[in-house]
């Protein structure tokens, strides 16, 4: 609750800030009235922020006409903030007016790009999944094991704007992508336990072989018992702790799951106690779990978490990500001859509705026997 009324603190003056833009040129152009209308629209994404904590069924016209608009709009008032010093920098240069009289009409056109460049992130960028196919090369691979294919989907973030219907649509892109086995790294919902019968389903209908294994995430913690039930009772192997030996002529290859690490509930030690035994792929949702895991025998782990930044500068998301700036593994596939790591950028939001510059992502990981590894850090597919 104190992590949690921080964030909603810092939430709230950092909302009061990007609103000085917009609130500058309501103000202008209609006196009174402006002020009352950039004061309306601060209280309104302040309310929703609130509410980001315990996310409840809303009607989907709600959803779709008001919350997403509103976190549009904050999200662009917020970008309006780093254009405005380009847009009164062109409009002075020019000689047009003063800077006083200068100083609504730059702050107008700053947010009207802020909130296209939203809008993109809102309605185009957040629903354009891709497939990120990674093939990865191990010398100490069972040959049984040469050509295996693992699906990983993670950050679903059902809820109340990636909705079951949505998910289900993931659901058939990861189907056919025909998996030997399905993992799932975590926060397969938003906020709450409203929306656990809908991940459930989500993952529910994934097929693979090898089944579909899951770790939980920060955001499962709220009745993480019941989520587990739900899960379990559509034929979901959970792992917490624990590990899953998948057998082939007579060699075997090991899943290890790690339960979550935000409520204390991880024990790396005993999750790859039989990883030197064995070929083991470590399931965390966080990576920054990655060089203990090498240091305990695990080869591969994967992990999600950072929604690979969530917002990047297009064109240059690789470098320039909320997750790099945060001292976070971004998207992609790290390590060398020791042990690989491939964070996916994962599906859903958390937060804003909003994805820019990072798209949505199904990982497809192809493992391959090698004579020897690469010690080079994989680049990005």
């Amino acid at each position: 609750m104190r992590r949690r009324t921080r964030f909603i603190l810092v939430a709230h003056a950092l909302t009061a800030a990007f609103h000085v833009l917009p609130g500058a040129a309501l103000a202008h152009a209609f006196g009174v009235v402006g002020v009352a209308l950039g004061v309306g629209l601060w209280l309104a994404v302040a309310l929703r922020l609130q509410r980001l904590g315990h996310d409840q069924p809303r009607p989907r016209w709600l959803t779709r006409l008001v919350d997403e608009p509103l976190f549009a709009h904050w999200f662009g008032a917020a970008l309006g903030l780093v254009f405005w010093p380009v847009t009164a920098g062109a409009t002075l240069s020019l000689g047009v007016v003063s800077p006083l009289a200068a100083l609504p009409a730059t702050a107008a056109a700053a947010y009207g790009l802020g909130l296209c460049v939203a809008l993109w992130g809102t309605y185009v960028t957040r629903r354009r999944v891709r497939i990120e196919r990674v093939a990865l090369s191990f010398s100490d691979l069972p040959r049984a094991f040469d050509g295996y294919r693992i699906a990983q989907l993670t950050d679903l973030h059902v809820g109340s704007y990636d909705r079951v219907e949505r998910g289900l649509q993931w659901v058939a892109l990861a189907n056919d992508l025909n998996a030997d086995v399905i993992v799932v790294t975590g926060d397969l919902v938003t906020a709450g336990t409203s929306f656990y019968a809908d991940a459930a389903r989500v993952v529910g209908e994934l097929r693979a072989r090898d089944g579909v294994l899951v770790v939980m995430g920060n955001h499962d913690q709220w009745d993480n018992d019941a989520l587990t039930r739900d899960l379990q009772a559509r034929g979901v192997r959970v792992l917490k702790n624990s590990h899953l030996c998948i057998e082939r002529e007579g060699q075997a290859l090991q899943f290890a799951g790690l339960d979550d690490a935000y409520t204390g509930k991880d024990d790396l030690s005993v999750t790859l106690s039989a990883a030197r035994a064995n070929f083991t792929v470590l399931l965390s949702h966080y990576p920054r779990f990655f060089d203990e895991a090498v240091k305990k025998g695990a080869r591969l782990t994967l992990s999600g978490h950072t929604h690979g930044g969530q917002f990047a500068v297009p064109g240059l998301a690789k470098w320039l990500n909320l997750a790099r700036m945060l001292g976070q593994h971004p998207r992609g596939s790290f390590g060398d001859d020791r042990g690989r790591l491939h964070v996916s950028a994962g599906l859903g939001t958390t937060g804003p509705p909003i994805r820019l510059g990072i798209r949505p992502e199904i990982s497809c990981i192809t493992l391959m026997r090698a004579e020897g590894t690469r010690s080079d850090p994989h680049p990005e597919s």
